[in-house]
């Protein structure tokens, strides 16, 4: 999963400064203020079924807000676009896509952050100090290889295109990326140096609309740079997040 939050990292700015924490949480980042969870965020996209029952929204590509069963009636009431979320009930869900997401976030988070009120939760202790296996992350977006590449290290990009064999030989990109560009009909780094970032991701969403992610979009810059992908600068993130936005849904 991604080290940091991509598209809704400015809803930190909205927590109080140094008071809140922030912690890895299925796939996200779970927002805690002492010891109540006031907030997650979630950047998946391509996942609107569950259960057998298709949603008219992305299941794990928002923000979600704790809130106690007894109590959701009044939550509702005052922010009735709110859902509840189909696999944690115990959570109102705010789908990235809703109409005015920012502001009707702000206003939440707003709210949620008070010290006293039935907004958030206490996570009971755990009963055991055994470990517990990392949660599996999503398959969909994330086929990024974020080790250092074992041919390549701080070369320049020139040099680094010349040498390598295969799409996998670049930077940010392994064995399930190249899966996934071959899938899309992107054979070769020649090919891909052609094409550039923004023709190959039309492509590889194209061919598996899970693809569609800004960090995928980051990987693929870092690619043809010899950098990191959380390295690459923000204008460059800035540029990925709205061409990825841009991109047509299925």
């Amino acid at each position: 999963m991604a080290k940091e939050p991509q598209e809704l990292k400015w809803i930190e700015e909205l927590l109080p400064e140094d008071e809140y924490r922030r912690k890895a949480m299925f796939g996200g980042f779970a927002y805690y203020i002492s010891e109540k969870m006031v907030l997650a965020t979630f950047e998946s996209t391509g996942n609107r079924t569950y259960k057998g029952k298709r949603y008219p929204y992305e299941i794990w590509n928002g923000c979600m807000f704790p809130v106690e069963k007894e109590y959701q009636e009044r939550a509702l009431q005052k922010f009735p676009f709110l859902v509840s979320h189909p696999i944690l009930p115990k959570w109102l869900y705010l789908p990235l896509d809703t109409e005015n997401f920012e502001e009707l976030a702000s206003d939440i988070v707003a709210q949620a952050i008070k010290p006293t009120g039935y907004w958030g939760s206490i996570p009971k202790p755990k009963k055991t100090l055994k470990k517990k296996k990392a949660v599996k992350e999503d398959e969909d977006w994330r086929k990024i290889d974020t080790r250092t590449p074992r041919m390549f290290s701080d070369e320049p990009a020139e040099d680094v295109f010349k040498k390598a064999k295969k799409i996998s030989d670049l930077k940010n990109l392994g064995p399930q990326t190249e899966r996934a560009f071959h899938k899309a009909g992107i054979k070769t780094v020649p090919q891909f140096l052609k094409l550039g970032w923004k023709k190959t991701m039309q492509k590889l969403v194209k061919s598996d609309p899970k693809s569609r992610h800004s960090v995928f979009a980051y990987a693929l810059i870092g690619a043809l740079t010899n950098k990191e992908w959380n390295a690459i600068s923000e204008s460059e993130k800035e540029e990925a997040r709205n061409f990825v936005r841009s991109l047509p849904r299925k």
